[in-house]
């Protein structure tokens, strides 16, 4: 099964983890098919470090092919898992640890994604936050051999 039942999102912890584990687990297989797998169709993606929104799975498939390509090793350690208790929501903390492709710079940060499910189970809405000046500070280090 590749949803969580809406009413499981707020008070079966586990059903909430094995939800979350598919989640980091297609992330970390950099499988963009399985990762828009768990999202809906109207998929609202928010990436505020980016200064865009995307919508529908096509857009987060498309964002994890990138992501391959840019950081071909990279990988997600979930950090925390917080359930919202009144709403189908879930924060899920994580670091985030790859190299850019083509040099020796390893970036890591710390991240947060925010995602709110509908009744059918899925992802409807996608909200990623992290610090966007840490990984360019990072990624400027990498471009000028420091």
């Amino acid at each position: 099964m590749t949803t969580l039942l809406a009413e499981a999102a707020a008070t079966d912890i586990d059903a909430l983890e094995a939800f979350c584990d598919r989640w980091e687990s297609a992330w970390n297989e950099h499988d963009g098919d399985a990762v828009a797998a768990l999202c809906a169709e109207g998929l609202v993606y928010d990436e505020p470090a980016l200064g865009e929104t995307a919508h529908g799975r096509d857009s987060i498939r498309g964002f994890v092919r990138q992501m391959a390509h840019a950081f071909p090793d990279y990988s997600f350690t979930r950090m925390g898992l917080y359930g919202e208790v009144s709403r189908r929501a879930v924060l899920v903390a994580w670091h985030f640890s790859g190299t850019l492709a083509g040099t020796d710079q390893r970036v890591e940060f710390h991240g947060d994604d925010r995602l709110e499910l509908g009744e059918d189970g899925l992802i409807h809405a996608y909200r990623c936050l992290y610090d966007y000046r840490s990984v360019l500070s990072q990624l400027n280090r990498a471009e000028t051999g420091q």
